[in-house]
């Protein structure tokens, strides 16, 4: 997914809480927008998402393979198109029925379908069908997913996807009974009291507190979850330091302070990635030797550490740290910061006439941080003898003209839908993917995106898109900025919490004690 502006946000107003009752683990988060993991959007909305409800798979919290979920396990054919999940036998909804094959198709039918403004809705873009389904509105189902039978769901692709386990653990695909995805009134609408399939049950909402009890059935320790929401971290902090909460957003002038006294056991890198993009089909950017010369001509680590602080790590590459095939240093020599070299390669891009302007297209952002990543950039491109054009955009206007193509430099924020090098690297950089904005098209790379999706060997696919990176970086279409670093702290009473790079953590692995 896309994400511009709203990159900040991760960079949640209550009277004074009580103390959790016994075996109930108390969450702040900030403001959620829906329950319905369809629409979740945010990291906190995801995490909320993930204790309701169940996928096909889930994330190993020691290495990020797909693991089993509500299938217990899955068969695929050699060429990666056709695969099988079965569905475990106690599988159920928090209302006790069984979860069928049917309601595994109606949920990701409903994730997928034209209109559904999902976040994840061009996820299942490889399944058979899906242009006249969800892109076209044509067609009534997805017909690439069947159900031979009750307790078995099956996928054909239009091409090979290894990574398919991998994207269906995401919690936006998660499976709703349709009964409380279409529920009429008097009873309650999924976003705001769902039936899940999760390790936990929604039970009731008070004030900015929702409370989620262990479903039936569930391997979950805590008898229950308490979700407060704030409009500031800053609060949410001072709740926990009162000893009201549990789990709590450490504020960015807080994190150092927070580590010391804390630990940084719930400091995690996040999927989330900066970039700076050259738009291609502009033909001043076109020039290697001028995207180059701009990429030399800015000391990206000090541009981070100046204007994100301790909430980016800088980056070097693009499979995000905490994913498997991530590189420190991919960019290599090429994006070294070099002024002097910036300078030659621009009086060669000149040839004694008018050096180019640049125009650096961004999300105006309410905190104004891309504005101050901005300006630093326009600072140290003129300092080089580029001239640069700022072009703030209107947070919700900038993903159309990102869209539409009308940006030059452009800043460029990237969430992976699952944490895989597919979700980077396929999506960004594939011929003629919607979100390709750089215009980048090479046989090569594509070549290379098909053989890692049709690579069976775990280990061999890594290393297939590790290639893959490092031809898309010989040719400088993005420049990686920094990948977002989530802090939180957690009470000493809590065991068992691992925060994974995707943000959230299984509450079912948790215990108080």
């Amino acid at each position: 997914m896309v994400v511009v502006a709203a990159l900040a946000a991760l960079m949640s107003s209550c009277g004074l809480l009580g103390s959790g009752p016994s075996g109930v683990m108390r969450i702040g988060v900030g403001r959620l927008g829906s329950l319905d993991p369809a629409q979740a959007r945010t990291v906190d909305e995801q995490l909320v998402a993930e204790q309701l409800f169940g996928r096909l798979t889930s994330y190993d919290a020691q290495n990020l393979e797909p693991t089993s979920g509500l299938a217990s396990h899955w068969r695929y054919s050699l060429d990666q198109r056709s695969w099988s999940f079965f569905l475990r036998p106690d599988a159920r909804f928090a209302n006790g029925r069984a979860i069928t094959s049917t309601d595994v198709k109606y949920s990701l039918e409903r994730v997928a379908r034209r209109g559904s403004g999902s976040p994840g809705a061009d996820l299942l873009e490889p399944v058979s069908g899906f242009g006249p389904f969800a892109v076209d509105g044509t067609a009534p189902e997805l017909i690439g997913i069947t159900t031979p039978s009750a307790d078995v769901v099956h996928f054909t692709l239009d091409q090979p996807w290894s990574s398919l386990p991998a994207a269906l653990a995401t919690p936006v695909l998660s499976i709703v009974p349709r009964e409380s995805a279409e529920a009429v009134a008097p009873a309650p609408p999924l976003a705001q009291a769902p039936v899940g399939s999760g390790a936990f049950a929604f039970a009731r909402r008070a004030g900015d507190t929702l409370s989620l009890v262990r479903a039936r059935g569930s391997p979950a320790s805590l008898r229950g979850l308490d979700v407060v929401q704030f409009d500031d971290p800053e609060r949410a902090y001072g709740e926990f330091l009162s000893g009201h909460l549990d789990v709590a957003p450490v504020p960015a002038d807080r994190v150092e302070q927070a580590g010391a006294r804390f630990g940084a056991k719930a400091f995690r890198p996040y999927l989330a990635e900066l970039l700076y993009g050259f738009n291609l089909k502009v033909p001043k950017l076109a020039d290697a030797r001028f995207r180059e010369a701009m990429v030399r001509a800015v000391d990206r680590s000090s541009l981070v550490q100046a204007v994100y602080g301790g909430s980016v790590i800088p980056a070097g590459g693009l499979i995000p740290i905490g994913v498997s095939g991530h590189e420190d240093d991919v960019c290599g020599e090429r994006c070294r910061y070099d002024p002097p070299r910036a300078r030659a390669l621009v009086a060669e891009v000149a040839h004694g006439g008018p050096v180019p302007q640049v125009a650096l297209d961004y999300g105006d952002d309410a905190g104004g941080v891309q504005g101050v990543a901005a300006q630093a950039v326009k600072a140290s491109l003129e300092r080089v003898g580029i001239p640069v054009s700022l072009r703030p955009h209107p947070p919700g206007a900038y993903q159309g003209v990102l869209a539409a193509g009308q940006v030059e430099l452009f800043g460029l924020g990237w969430v992976p839908a699952y944490p895989s090098a597919d979700a980077v690297l396929a999506p960004l950089f594939a011929s003629g993917s919607p979100s390709n904005l750089t215009g980048f098209s090479s046989p090569a790379v594509d070549a290379g995106l098909r053989a890692a999706r049709a690579e069976v060997d775990a280990a061999r696919r890594v290393e297939a898109y590790r290639a893959v990176e490092r031809q898309v970086m010989g040719q400088l279409p993005v420049v990686p900025l920094g990948q977002l670093e989530l802090h939180a702290v957690v009470a000493k009473r809590v065991h068992g919490l691992r925060l994974l790079v995707t943000g959230i953590f299984d509450a079912a692995e948790t215990s108080i004690g």
